[in-house]
């Protein structure tokens, strides 16, 4: 290195303060752009119309559902009522296949004698 050169101190003292206005500048308008961008989008995805009162507002309800009273409730009895009539009947499962059902005690019977440990 040459002997006359003497680099000059760093100033550490002194802040680039127009860097650092020109920086918040930038944030700051970039923030107001995004808050209008938003509030733009907020009033395009408004509904046009202003829904209604419903009509059944403020009758009184029982529980937080409308449901059928346990009393009324039949479709499981009537569906095992249903099935048990049909594992005790003969009857077709498919006519054209020739394929019929039998009673469950028939059938069991009919799988034992088959497999020869009969009654």
């Amino acid at each position: 290195m040459s002997e006359g050169f003497t680099p000059t101190p760093p100033q550490h003292d002194r802040l680039p303060s127009r860097l650092i206005l020109i920086v918040g500048g930038g944030w700051l308008v970039l923030v107001v752009l995004a808050v209008l961008a938003v509030r733009w989008w907020e009033g395009k995805s408004q509904p046009r119309e202003r829904a209604g009162t419903p009509s059944r507002m403020g009758e009184a309800e029982i529980g937080i559902v409308n449901q059928r009273p346990f009393a009324l409730e039949d479709e499981a009895s009537s569906l095992r009522a249903e099935q048990g009539a049909r594992l005790e009947s003969y009857g077709w499962v498919d006519r054209k296949a020739g394929v019929i059902h039998v009673p469950i005690e028939r059938a069991m019977e009919q799988v034992l004698a088959e497999e020869g440990r009969g009654p």
